[in-house]
């Protein structure tokens, strides 16, 4: 389904080796500014980004664990050459939960870096649920499928599902200057949180975890 999606007309899919600390955005344009968190934590961080970006009519979601590197030599390289991955995605929130729009699920097989990064979000976005608890996570936003790209790196990674108020795509968004800034303050804490991660995790094995 990767090839399929990829020989689209349209679809995107960049590939930026740099560090061995990565971003991914497996549903960019599907999931509205996942790719362009991802680019620019990438960007203040030297990390590598690997993304796949739909044009605005098309609404193809391939799951995460159908990525399948032997269908792009691009997401191959980055499994490669990564140690530790942050996958962005978008949701609606978790269903029931008393602040659904306020949900951040922090899933994914790397459950030590996982909460490093929950312990990061809270500190930057305090308005937020950060859920890393996988029994408070529903089973399809916990990220634990073993082909899931941001497990296939050296470490397993964590995998981010972000509601739309962070995102900047929520109601309570509307009088915000898009023009003069393309990203909502919410959006810009998070970044923030995303880019002081990066630096805890983009280190050996050995000093990653206190």
């Amino acid at each position: 389904m990767l090839a399929d999606l990829l020989a689209t007309d349209g679809v995107r899919e960049h590939c930026e080796l740099r560090s061995t600390f990565g971003f991914m955005a497996l549903h960019g344009g599907l999931e509205a500014t996942t790719f362009e968190i991802a680019r620019e934590c990438a960007r203040q961080t030297d990390a590598s980004l690997y993304a796949v970006v739909q044009p605005d009519h098309l609404t193809w979601h391939v799951p995460s664990h159908r990525f399948d590197p032997a269908e792009s030599e691009a997401l191959a390289q980055f499994c490669r050459h990564v140690d530790v991955a942050i996958s962005i995605h978008g949701y609606g929130g978790i269903r029931d939960h008393p602040n659904r729009w306020l949900t951040i699920a922090v899933g994914g097989g790397g459950r030590e870096a996982a909460r490093t990064v929950g312990r990061v979000l809270r500190e930057h976005l305090a308005d937020y649920e950060v859920i890393d608890d996988m029994e408070e996570i529903p089973r399809q936003y916990r990220g634990l499928h073993e082909r899931n790209p941001v497990n296939l790196v050296r470490s397993a990674g964590v995998q981010i599902e972000l509601p739309p108020r962070v995102r900047g795509t929520s109601p309570i968004w509307a009088e915000h200057d898009f023009e003069a800034d393309p990203m909502v303050p919410h959006t810009r804490s998070l970044v923030e949180a995303l880019v002081e991660v990066a630096g805890l995790l983009d280190l050996p094995d050995s000093d990653r975890f206190p």
